[in-house]
C-alpha cells in the first residue's frame, strides 16, 4: 500500500512549471468532463489526450503503469459483464451459440476509458508538482480548508498506518500465524484490526497536541507562491477547450 501511494519526483517538465492553481482547476474540470462522457469513440479520444499529458509531463512508466493498472482492476470487474447482459435495445451478435451484446461491448470500452482517463490526469495532477503546492493551490481556488487539511493528513498518516500494519503482520509470521479459512484466523484478524485502530487514534492524539502547541490555526502554508503567467492562462484555456469540445461531440452523437 505504500508503495502504491509514493510520488516520484516532479521532473523538469512544461507541466511542472505551471501555476499549480490553472493547472488543478483545468486538470479537474477535464477529468469531471470526461467522466460524463458516454461515447466510447469520445472517451478513447479523452484517454489519448490524457496519456498525451502523461508523455508531456515524463511521468516515470513503471511508476505510472502500476497505478494504473492497481486503479482500473474494479471498473474493469464491472466492465467484464457488460458484453454478456443483453437490454432490449442492444444491438447483438451472436458468436458461437453465445449472445454478445455489441453495445454491452461500447460500454465496456466507454467505461475503461473514462477510468483510465481520469485516473491518469489525477497522476499528472500528482506527479507534477509538490502534494503541499496542490494542496495549497485548492484552497487557493476556495476548497473548504478543513477538506484540504483532512486530504493532506490522510495520505501522510495511511504511510504510517501501512508500516504499522507490516510490523503487526511481521510478528504474527514470526510467532507462527498463517492465514487460513477457520476461526481462529478470522479472531485474528479482527484483533489485529482494532489493535490498529487504537494505535492510529492514540497517534492522532499526539499530532493534534503537537500541532496545537505549535499554534496551528486551520490555515494552510506554503513556502511556494503561486504566480500567474501567460503559459499557466494558455494552458488552462487549451484543456478546457478540449474538454468541452469532448462534451459537445458526445452530445452530438447521442442526439
Amino acid at each position: 500500500m505504500t508503495l502504491l501511494l509514493d510520488l516520484p519526483s516532479a521532473s523538469a517538465s512544461p507541466l511542472q512549471r505551471l501555476d499549480p492553481r490553472w493547472k488543478l482547476a483545468g486538470l479537474v474540470a477535464a477529468a469531471l468532463a470526461l467522466a460524463l462522457v458516454q461515447s466510447a469513440w469520445v472517451a478513447l479520444l479523452g484517454l489519448a489526450g490524457a496519456l498525451l499529458l502523461a508523455g508531456v509531463a515524463g511521468l516515470p512508466a513503471r511508476w505510472f503503469l502500476e497505478r494504473l493498472g492497481a486503479a482500473l482492476l474494479v471498473p474493469a470487474f464491472f466492465a467484464l459483464w457488460l458484453p454478456f447482459v443483453v437490454r432490449p435495445d442492444d444491438v447483438v451478435q451472436e458468436i458461437v451459440g453465445l449472445s454478445i451484446s455489441v453495445t454491452g461491448v461500447e460500454r465496456a470500452i466507454a467505461l475503461l476509458a473514462k477510468a483510465a482517463g481520469v485516473v491518469t490526469l489525477v497522476l499528472v495532477l500528482l506527479a507534477t508538482a509538490p502534494l503541499q503546492d496542490t494542496f495549497k493551490a485548492a484552497q487557493s481556488l476556495r476548497i473548504p480548508a478543513w477538506l484540504v487539511h483532512l486530504g493532506l493528513m490522510s495520505y501522510r498518516y495511511l504511510h504510517l498506518l501501512g508500516d504499522e500494519f507490516s510490523r503487526l503482520r511481521t510478528a504474527l509470521r514470526v510467532r507462527g500465524y498463517r492465514n487460513r479459512a477457520r476461526l481462529h484466523s478470522y479472531r485474528t484478524i479482527g484483533q489485529v484490526a482494532g489493535t490498529l485502530l487504537v494505535r492510529g487514534h492514540e497517534r492522532s492524539e499526539r499530532v493534534a497536541q503537537a500541532m496545537r502547541c505549535r499554534g496551528f490555526d486551520g490555515q494552510f502554508r506554503s513556502l511556494h507562491q503561486g504566480q500567474t503567467r501567460a503559459a499557466d492562462v494558455v494552458f488552462f484555456a487549451v484543456v478546457i477547450l478540449a474538454a468541452g469540445t469532448l462534451l459537445a461531440w458526445d452530445l452530438w452523437i447521442r442526439w
